[in-house]
Order: C-alpha cells, then structure tokens, then sequence
C-alpha cells in the first residue's frame, strides 16, 4: 500500500491519503479515479481500521499525488502525535513555560517526548467531553515548523474551554440490548483530521484515536 493508490473498497473506488499501523485514511474517487470532493477546501477523511480495510479491498492502481495535492494535503505529517496517559486535559491557563512543563512532569512526561510538526500552520478542532467536535481554531507560527512544546500548550490552551475538572476523561454512551454502555477515555493526544481552508486539521482527544476507542472493551466502565 502507497500513498495514492487506488482501491475497489465498500463498493466503489477510493484513494488512499494516508495510513499507519492502525488506521487508513481514504477519499472516494470516479471511475476516472478523479477525488470526488477535489473541489472541497475542508475534508474531514474517511478512516477505517487497516486490518479491516486490507481483508475487504482489492488494489487497482498506483496514482501519484499532484504537487499540489501534496501541498495541500500533507500525508507526510503524522496520523497521532503527543499521545500520552495518566494525565487529561486541563481547564486552567499556563502562565509560564514552567508552569506547562512542571504540569507535563507530574505525569512522568519530559518535554524531549513531546512531538513538533514541520508546517507553518495547522487548524486544530477542540472535543468537547461527550466527544464531539467544536468550533476549530488556526495556528501559525514564523519559523516554518512548531516545537513540541509550543505545539501542545496551544492545544491545551484552545481545549481548556471544553474541560471540566470533575471530569477528567471523554466519555460516550450507547444503546445495548439489556440497557446502555458507557465508556470513558482518559490521556491526551492529537490526531488527524483532514483539511480546513485547505490547511492540514487534528482534533483533540485521549490516549487512543476515538476510531480505536470504538474496537476497544477494555475502556468500558459500565453496562
């Protein structure tokens, strides 16, 4: 599998933007294997498991991203980053880069593990505890790429208008036979959207993707 190859997948033909050893991330394409949504400047990529997507699609073709559709898209940038547990997002302001830092340490997390991205700007869409997406928000910087650092307190900073402090985890709810489910998702971490204003996207969330969350028991709490 490559980035930009075309596949016969849930009836009909996509093309692949990006994956991992996780997730694949995929736009739906013509019988001229043309993106359906090429027009579109905000995406939010379909996704599925990559286990799941190898058992239930055939190859078709090889197509190369343009240079603008690399521009644009930026499958070099990583699905996840700065995903880390035993802390949660906080609905409190750091004032000084020690303050963030000390925060960060508390929860075993020295800043040579945080994660930067090579990009002048990104847009970032904030969760809201019940898991869903809220008003997205730019950020840009002059040099080019963000720091680790730099990166994450932004993100907390935009988060910390969805926290409560009683409640240090995600959580989501669902209709089962014999009643309902819940299950709840702690950590921090940064994951791949799509694009926004043609600008690469990542939502807030837990430790694990909220896709992995879904194929995941061990995070129910109660039935």
């Amino acid at each position: 599998m490559k980035i930009g190859d075309v596949f016969k997948f849930s009836n009909g033909l996509v093309r692949i933007f990006m994956f991992d050893d996780k997730e694949v991330f995929y736009q739906t394409v013509d019988e001229n294997y043309v993106l359906i949504y090429s027009k579109y400047k905000t995406i939010s990529y379909y996704r599925t498991s990559i286990d799941y997507f190898k058992k239930n699609s055939s190859f078709i073709k090889s197509v190369d991203f343009s240079e603008k559709e690399l521009e644009i898209h930026r499958p070099d940038l990583p699905l996840k980053l700065n995903c880390f547990s035993g802390l949660f997002w906080t609905n409190k302001s750091f004032e000084k880069n020690t303050d963030f830092l000390n925060f960060l340490e508390s929860a075993g997390i020295d800043e040579s593990k945080l994660s930067g991205l090579k990009s002048s700007k990104i847009v970032i869409y904030p969760t809201s505890q019940q898991q869903s997406p809220k008003k997205s928000i730019l950020i840009e910087n002059k040099n080019g790429s963000f720091s680790g650092r730099e990166l994450l307190i932004q993100c907390f900073e935009i988060q910390s208008d969805y926290v409560k402090v009683e409640k240090p985890y995600f959580s989501r709810f669902r209709l089962i036979p014999n009643g309902r489910e819940e299950k709840r998702l702690s950590g921090i971490g940064m994951y791949r959207n799509g694009i926004k204003g043609n600008v690469p996207s990542y939502y807030l969330g837990g430790e694990i993707s909220m896709m992995e969350l879904e194929s995941q028991e061990s995070y129910i709490v109660q039935k």
